[in-house]
């Protein structure tokens, strides 16, 4: 089974939570956000403190000195400091919790078992504390639908399916004849985020005022969404959490060709020119920065037609997900920057 795939403690720690009671007469929820100040987590916190009658926001990081922390505390969040390493940190943040937003990081140290750790740390100290619902960035097992390793990737699926069996009461997880009780979840499976167009995938210059976009999509088209949409979504599943308990919810604000993506770019930057350098995934797999091969396994992955992600629900959750074309006006000074730095 897969619990005894990696160590968990098997002593006490699911005969008691840590009291959390919350019913709906008793007033806000608190919601635990892991990766607060992240990009994603940032997004969440950021949408949940407009409603401070609704959610009680308790945003954990690692760096609670942070400016993004500081900003976080500004519009009312309550800033914990705790590390997914340490299960004592994460009870103590967990404690009297109604929801907890989890999503785990590959890039800190780029190691899969580790991430996979801290993810079932953070379940653990969620069940231990009684946590009604735990929300989840997860993903397909990229490995088993195209045979290559995705570790940033695979490493959410993995503690996909740890939530997955705990959540069955016919399972003893603990290996002391304790069965326990379902929990209830909801899965979040994004698409590529619109974000990385500053950053990680930002254009790259060729020539003077000649830049690439360079993903290997192969006449695929890619699904796109920004993170900061997902904050609303998030809102959405709390005003009705109950629907959506059991529920993996597939994200997308649009799907868009290379073509597509690089007329966008030209429309909103009349001074510069973009192309379609028409890299292959076998050409990403030979690039020399870290991580490379896990990125090209992640666009095999989205040529494959597994990807499978949901327009209409997204748009169902978030009616105002932007497009690529409202995203790139509403960021330009941000990607305008990341030109400059490509420099």
């Amino acid at each position: 089974m897969f619990k005894n795939w990696f160590r968990r403690d098997s002593s006490e720690k699911y005969k008691m939570g840590c009291g959390s009671s919350f019913d709906a007469s008793d007033g806000p929820r608190t919601v635990v956000i892991f990766g607060s100040t992240g990009l994603l987590g940032g997004a969440i916190a950021r949408r949940l403190l407009q409603e401070p009658f609704l959610y009680k926001v308790r945003c954990v990081t690692r760096r609670s000195s942070s400016e993004k922390a500081r900003q976080l505390a500004e519009h009312g969040a309550v800033i914990v400091n705790a590390d997914l390493g340490e299960t004592k940190s994460l009870e103590k943040a967990l404690e009297g919790a109604d929801i907890m937003f989890l999503t785990t990081h590959y890039w800190d140290e780029r190691n899969k078992e580790k991430e996979v750790i801290k993810g079932l740390n953070a379940i653990d100290a969620a069940i231990q504390c009684g946590v009604k619902h735990i929300i989840f960035n997860g993903s397909e097992n990229v490995k088993k639908i195209i045979g290559k390793e995705c570790n940033h990737l695979d490493s959410k699926s993995a503690i996909e399916e740890y939530i997955r069996e705990v959540d069955n009461p016919s399972v003893d997880v603990t290996g002391l004849n304790h069965v326990m009780p379902g929990i209830n979840f909801t899965i979040l499976r994004l698409p590529f985020w619109l974000e990385n167009f500053y950053s990680v995938f930002k254009p790259h210059k060729l020539k003077h005022a000649v830049y690439a976009v360079a993903l290997p999509l192969e006449g695929c088209e890619l699904d796109m969404m920004s993170v900061e949409d997902v904050g609303e979504v998030i809102a959405s599943i709390l005003r009705r959490p109950r629907q959506y308990y059991g529920k993996t919810l597939n994200l997308s604000a649009e799907a868009l060709s290379m073509e597509n993506i690089v007329d966008t770019f030209n429309r909103h930057f009349d001074n510069r020119k973009f192309t379609d350098p028409k890299i292959r995934v076998k050409d990403m797999e030979k690039f020399q920065f870290p991580g490379a091969k896990d990125l090209a396994a992640m666009f095999e992955f989205y040529q494959s037609g597994e990807a499978v992600r949901d327009i209409k629900l997204t748009r169902k959750l978030n009616p105002h997900a932007m497009t690529f074309d409202r995203w790139l006006s509403e960021n330009r000074d941000k990607v305008e920057e990341a030109l400059r730095e490509a420099n």
